[in-house]
């Protein structure tokens, strides 16, 4: 290669660095971003003080790589690099059958798991109410033909049968539910939560466990779609922008005499079964119960037995299916809820206590140990 060509190409390569650097410069930072759905790092305060203590580079660091411009477009193309080159995972997401993205499960420690099942052993002694434990599997255990061959993935049913060998409850098997329906859409492709029918397929199963009446999936004649543009979080830590959204439905509409207190930020404030304000925006799923809350207390309007639930964000879609069998059902989600669930119970007198959690959330949730209390 002559000189002049070397220089050409180190001119054009500055030019092309100087550029995206005077746009990075004068380009407006972004809040918040639609397609990870999150908040993005805005310009960090530069004092001597965060500087030396290395807390404004952490930040200064993770604002450029959140402003840097075409950032959406950066990650797409990164992830389709990837799919090129053979790699069918991207951001410990997998690419999989008939665009389904699926996170892998890592097992955790056994000892994590102990602990957790001794929190749940705690509450069961108590309390003088029936208490109920539902461990939900994700995508990755009923769906994992679904993920690319060789890829690393543990076993969610192995750790459902070891956390229930050492229950004192009464288990759930939404794991068995789940696996006779495999081959229907029971989980969101672009998210990690079930979908309405498979909220209804674990309703089945605890109504077997609690000796409910469980409606005939055909009985639901108010079954319709609320949404058919639905990308969850699974596709906005993926990269993968070219899937195809879900569809998100509604199978049970909210009764006249329905009442829902719920409790955002400590104060109480008129609660919603469906928020559909929430269908218009990129976090679609939180139409359900308006979304992650501390506290929600919903009186139904019929006669029955109470229930608490203590739970994650699975149990957002599957409440609407328990409104006919109790008085009334609260809600507690120990992420936010800071306060003693044993005095919470003694204090309502609950019938019964539903704890179910996502595998994925009782093997990380480190806010379990708030059930001993």
């Amino acid at each position: 290669m002559s000189k002049k060509a070397m220089w050409v190409e180190t001119l054009i390569f500055l030019l092309f660095i100087g550029a995206f650097f005077v746009i990075n410069l004068i380009a407006p930072d972004k809040e918040f971003s639609e397609q990870e759905n999150r908040y993005l790092q805005t310009a960090p305060k530069f004092t001597f003080e965060r500087l030396f203590n290395k807390e404004f580079t952490s930040e200064f660091e993770s604002y450029t790589t959140d402003q840097f411009i075409l950032r959406d477009e950066w990650i797409t193309l990164k992830a389709a690099s990837e799919l090129a080159l053979g790699k069918q995972e991207n951001n410990n997401v997998s690419y999989g059958k008939d665009q389904t993205l699926i996170e892998a499960f890592d097992a955790p420690e056994q000892s994590v798991l102990d602990n957790n099942m001794s929190y749940v052993n705690s509450l069961v002694e108590n309390t003088d109410a029936n208490v109920y434990f539902a461990l939900i599997p994700g995508k990755s255990e009923i769906w994992s033909d679904m993920l690319p061959n060789l890829t690393p993935n543990d076993s969610e049913a192995e750790l459902i049968d070891y956390c229930y060998g050492l229950s004192n409850a009464n288990n759930v098997d939404v794991l068995g539910a789940l696996r006779e329906h495999a081959d229907e859409y029971i989980y969101y492709r672009t998210d990690h939560h079930w979908t309405s029918l498979g909220a209804y397929y674990g309703f089945t199963a605890l109504g077997e466990a609690m000796g409910l009446d469980v409606p005939a999936l055909d009985n639901y004649t108010d079954r319709h779609t609320v949404s058919d543009s639905f990308y969850g979080t699974t596709w906005s830590s993926s990269g993968f922008s070219w899937v195809c959204p879900d569809s998100m439905e509604v199978f049970v509409n909210a009764p006249e005499g329905l009442k829902i207190t719920s409790y955002p930020q400590g104060s109480p404030v008129e609660g919603q079964l469906y928020d559909e304000s929430y269908l218009s925006v990129k976090d679609k799923y939180s139409m359900f119960m308006g979304g992650n809350c501390p506290l929600h207390e919903i009186v139904t309007g019929n006669e029955g037995p109470s229930l608490l639930i203590i739970r994650d964000s699975y149990t957002d879609s599957l409440i609407p299916f328990l409104l006919d069998d109790f008085s009334e059902i609260h809600v507690l989600d120990l992420r936010y809820y800071r306060m003693s669930v044993a005095d919470y119970i003694a204090e309502h007198d609950f019938d019964n206590v539903l704890v179910a959690y996502s595998v994925d959330t009782f093997s990380t949730d480190t806010n379990l140990f708030l059930m001993g209390r």
